[in-house]
């Protein structure tokens, strides 16, 4: 069976671009939609981003209130420093004589006294002290207070090259004694900064 068409072919023409018409509308508006579709989620998420980035900058300026309250304590860091950086210059050549003098007389044993003590920065210290001895002679026990006494300011942080001058044995305060002569170098104490 053959067909014939008996319609002029300006109308199937017509009903062809009415056809592809209906197509590109359908395509047309398939792409609107998902176009809205990739707007909304789009929308939505930038909805999302401005929430947070709103949370961020309330979290910023709560922080802030508190670093600008803060902010005193940093100051009077800054200022300690300062203060320290000036006791450190002003103190570093200090000696401190009553700490040592305190701590030579810790160190000192029983049966040693000191008779004269004098220091001075560029002479250093010396000491004229005498040791309790034996009436009869015996040579060590008068002498081992004294090494005691050496080994002793050795120890001393303050206090180095500490050497026995001179010592002789004396009839002091009515009892056998051994007069002696210590001399020490003193060292300049290094300041340290504390931390607070």
């Amino acid at each position: 069976m053959t067909r014939i068409n008996l319609l002029p072919p300006e109308t199937l023409e017509r009903r062809r671009a009415e056809k592809r018409l209906r197509y590109v509308i359908l395509a047309a508006i398939a792409l609107a939609v998902v176009l809205a579709a990739v707007w909304s989620v789009a929308f939505f998420r930038l909805e999302g981003k401005r929430e947070d980035l709103a949370a961020v900058e309330q979290q910023v300026k709560t922080t802030q209130t508190q670093a600008d309250q803060l902010a005193i304590f940093e100051e009077r860091a800054t200022e300690l420093d300062s203060r320290k950086e000036t006791v450190t210059l002003a103190l570093g050549d200090r000696r401190d004589w009553a700490k040592l003098f305190d701590e030579i007389s810790l160190v000192l044993p029983d049966d040693v006294w000191v008779q004269t003590l004098s220091a001075e920065e560029e002479a250093g210290l010396q000491m004229l002290g005498f040791a309790v001895d034996a009436p009869n002679d015996n040579p060590d026990l008068g002498h081992k207070s004294i090494a005691k006494t050496l080994v002793r300011l050795a120890d001393l942080d303050q206090l180095y090259d500490v050497w026995l001058t001179n010592s002789a044995k004396q009839f002091f305060n009515e009892q056998d004694a051994i007069q002696f002569t210590i001399t020490a170098d003193v060292e300049v104490p290094a300041v340290e900064a504390e931390t607070p």
